[in-house]
């Protein structure tokens, strides 16, 4: 050990020791990226855009007005990536060095105060673009239009709700023909066109296939990683936070809060979300917050227990008693003494808490009671592709996206608790 490194620097090393869970980790980076990169990979909406009225930038537009809630958060993320990176270049450049696990615990937070900061400025009156070009659909334009627009998409120009009812699940790398198959046209050889073939995307193959009404099931895994990761980060954030408060203030002060904590932990545990989930939305409908809610409320049992158990051991050691010889409160020892050295089993929690969430979602989806249609989910993509096995793509490719990103979770959870125990650092 080296002389005066920080306890999260000896987990850090520890973790980077676990080779196959440092991979598992850097495997979650791009999957992040691809959430949030996702309109730039894949949209109908084109980047430029310019006909006799002249030239607009719709995409921008669209950027800040999503269909999705979610959507809207990981647009700002995008937003923000290319000035945090700037930021962070020049920070690497001419910064004080760190730590590695401080250097990327700092980049991490300044991202995320960067992207709320911007969501702050977009609340100001007249700062946020409308879209005013929501109502329009620009391939089928070009199509009237004969060509006589030019216009910029992006790598995959379909969106994740555009239906094609000409092109129902089709099987990966479908190409929509130009003319029509076993016909002779005018000059005898390539057949008559198509009467519907728009030039912006009816020529670029839907390289995973496409569903029940022609929607590419690519795109719909890209944004539908969205919901997941989303499903998965908030719902753990909220059991995370309600079961590290209530277990900290049972183990620290006992007695009767402990009783009535200890209880509490009792009856939650007695409630099944997934049946739960089920329930609720029978009565209120169809939503990814109920999801999201539900997990929460009914998951912190779990990480308070754990939190408890570590607080009762702390809260009679010498520091603790040091603390309150020099008259610092009881929330001030809890939250900035205690806390800080109890934490750990949460911490190992969570990544299995976001896999599991994942899973909860999507099961839920294929059941028909998670997110609501056109929405995109890897569990909707699964429930179409279980009522008829010939259309394997729609169980292979979403199976294959759960079986990574879990996976990756789970391993990351394992190098977390193999790191953070002390039989490891003799």
């Amino acid at each position: 050990m080296t002389s005066g490194e920080a306890y999260w620097d000896i987990v850090w090393r520890q973790f980077c020791k676990n080779r196959l869970s440092s991979a598992a980790l850097w495997t979650l980076l791009p999957l992040f990226l691809l959430a949030i990169f996702a309109p730039v990979l894949a949209s109908n909406v084109p980047f430029y855009y310019r006909d006799e009225h002249g030239a607009i930038w719709p995409w921008f537009r669209a950027l800040f007005n999503p269909e999705e809630t979610v959507d809207y958060w990981f647009n700002l993320a995008l937003v923000a990536f290319f000035p945090w990176l700037v930021v962070s270049a020049v920070w690497c450049l001419w910064g004080k060095r760190k730590s590695k696990r401080v250097y990327l615990g700092t980049l991490a937070g300044l991202y995320v105060g960067m992207i709320l900061a911007l969501a702050g400025i977009m609340q100001i009156p007249g700062v946020r673009p409308d879209n005013r070009y929501r109502a329009r659909t620009f391939p089928e334009e070009e199509f009237r239009r004969g060509g006589q627009v030019v216009a910029l998409y992006p790598l995959i120009p379909f969106g994740p709700t555009e239906q094609d009812m000409d092109s129902p699940v089709k099987p990966p790398f479908y190409r929509k023909p130009r003319y029509v198959p076993g016909t002779t046209g005018p000059d005898g050889q390539t057949g008559e066109p198509v009467l519907f073939w728009r030039e912006s995307n009816d020529g670029f193959p839907h390289i995973l296939g496409t569903d029940d009404v022609g929607r590419d099931v690519l795109v719909r895994m890209l944004y539908g990683l969205r919901i997941s990761l989303t499903v998965g980060f908030v719902a753990v954030g909220i059991y995370m936070a309600i079961g590290i408060v209530l277990g900290a203030l049972a183990g620290y002060f006992g007695g009767i809060i402990d009783m009535i904590i200890s209880r509490l932990i009792e009856v939650i545990m007695l409630f099944p979300a997934f049946f739960l989930i089920l329930t609720l939305v029978g009565l209120l409908g169809q939503s990814i917050y109920i999801i999201m809610v539900v997990i929460g409320l009914t998951g912190w049992p779990t990480i308070a227990r754990l939190i408890r158990g570590e607080v009762l051991k702390q809260r009679n050691t010498d520091y603790v008693t040091a603390a309150r010889a020099a008259g610092a409160s009881d929330l001030r020892i809890i939250f900035r003494h205690v806390l800080p050295n109890a934490v750990s089993p949460a911490m190992v929690a969570a990544p299995f808490g976001i896999a599991g969430a994942i899973i909860t979602e999507a099961g839920l989806s294929l059941l028909g009671f998670g997110v609501r249609l056109p929405a995109p989910s890897w569990g909707l993509l699964l429930r179409t592709g279980s009522e008829n096995y010939h259309y394997w793509w729609l169980v292979v490719f979403p199976s294959l996206a759960m079986f990574i990103t879990v996976t990756a979770f789970n391993l990351v959870g394992n190098g977390l608790r193999d790191a953070m125990d002390p039989r490891l650092r003799i």
